[in-house]
């Protein structure tokens, strides 16, 4: 397909402003010109035009930590691991189809029900189903009985994690996904269903550095859940390339984060939502607030020390839906980040962290056509990246409001 988008405000996830109208060409899968608008320019009959006046154009939105084998309306592991192959997928299918409609081109899961991120990317890939370009980890890693252990791989030293890194990656992950931390929620799996957890460590620094060693010789990253300031620094220590949640992070713990240059995925959605979760008893809700004013306090801190930032929703968690990264969008900017700031975490940011930005991530000839447009100026109103009117992926038009 030949596109012409003409007369476009343009936000390009480089620059430190957005420019105003602007031509930008797709032809075939990839983005061939970006110029100043020519209200001269000759038609060309193979181009379908677009009118950009009063619009943004912004690179496809990423998700850097979904898991679109969950289900946000059912909070039981167990529940959803009852279900079969096909229906799980074709539920996945479904929240990956809603993700892209909310003009999400690309997502890393971030651990699936039996390795089925694997068969959603395939079919995505083949063209068999929609949905944004995925990354997946498969099959979480973590200690016997620890978080996630029902749809995870238990290991429980330095070699026997080496085996599971090498077993994720044969199995097909692009990124290696590690439980480096309790939860810090009321728990429904583990060692003891029903307790409040805190975000405990569960895996040592020589531990997760075997991962990442073993991950770095296979060529892939690592992510790693860490709740407190303890896991955080050991997943730092051992040099994973993102901490993902970070919610009971101490300044210090922060401070190690920005000094090794990883990135934060603070999935801010999560405890968003929690907040209106029904059914909480008052110390569960208590215990919620909790988490909430601390996750404030780690996410402000990680602005205020520079650590770079990529969006994840954590969608499948209960409440959490896949078409909710322009919320994460707004609470990063809530939490202190500018707007474009905010808006770079979804775009250029989050494909540096996922090593994908040689072909996404930025508004730039040579770069896939994955684009999204909005109505008006979302540096003024993020939440105009609500529901876009238009989302291309690879040069196609894959949605329209």
């Amino acid at each position: 397909m030949h596109l012409l988008i003409a007369d476009v405000r343009l936000i390009d996830g480089i620059a430190d402003s957005a420019r105003d109208h602007v031509d930008v060409v797709v032809d075939g899968d990839r983005i061939a010109a970006v110029e100043a608008h020519d209200p001269g320019r000759p038609a060309d009959a193979r181009a379908h035009r677009i009118d950009g006046a009063g619009r943004t154009l912004l690179p496809g939105l990423i998700d850097a930590h979904a898991h679109y084998t969950f289900d946000p309306t059912e909070g039981s592991i167990d529940t959803i691991a009852r279900r079969t192959d096909p229906q799980i997928v074709l539920a996945a299918a479904g929240h990956a189809a809603r993700a892209l409609r909310a003009g999400v081109t690309t997502a890393r899961g971030a651990g699936s029900i039996r390795n089925l991120e694997v068969v959603l990317r395939d079919a995505i890939d083949a063209g068999t189903v929609p949905g944004p370009r995925l990354l997946v980890s498969g099959t979480a890693i973590g200690v016997t009985g620890g978080h996630g252990f029902k749809f995870g791989l238990e290991a429980d030293s330095p070699a026997a994690l080496v085996t599971a890194t090498r077993r994720v990656v044969r199995d097909g992950a692009d990124v290696v996904k590690v439980i480096a931390s309790e939860a810090a929620m009321l728990t429904t799996t583990g060692l003891a269903p029903g307790r409040m957890v805190h975000g405990a460590p569960e895996l040592t620094t020589d531990e997760l550095r075997a991962v990442v060693e073993t991950a770095t010789e296979l060529r892939v990253k690592v992510m790693s859940h860490a709740q407190d300031g303890e896991s955080v620094r050991r997943s730092v220590a051992a040099g994973v390339a993102s901490v993902e949640h970070g919610w009971l992070a101490d300044r210090a713990a922060i401070e190690a984060l920005a000094a090794s240059g990883a990135f934060l995925v603070p999935t801010l959605v999560v405890t968003d939502v929690n907040r209106d979760l029904p059914g909480l008893t008052a110390a569960q809700r208590e215990r919620q607030d909790l988490i909430e004013r601390r996750h404030r306090s780690s996410t402000e801190t990680a602005i205020e020390l520079g650590v770079p930032l990529a969006t994840g929703t954590d969608t499948g968690e209960v409440g959490v839906t896949a078409d909710m990264v322009w919320r994460e969008i707004v609470l990063l900017h809530d939490h202190g980040a500018s707007p474009m700031a905010a808006i770079r975490a979804a775009t250029s940011g989050a494909a540096r962290l996922l090593g994908i930005e040689a072909n996404v991530g930025t508004v730039e000839a040579g770069k896939l056509g994955d684009l999204v447009m909005v109505d008006g100026d979302p540096l003024a109103d993020l939440g105009r990246l609500a529901d876009p009117p238009l989302v291309i992926q690879g040069g196609r038009i894959v949605h329209r409001g």
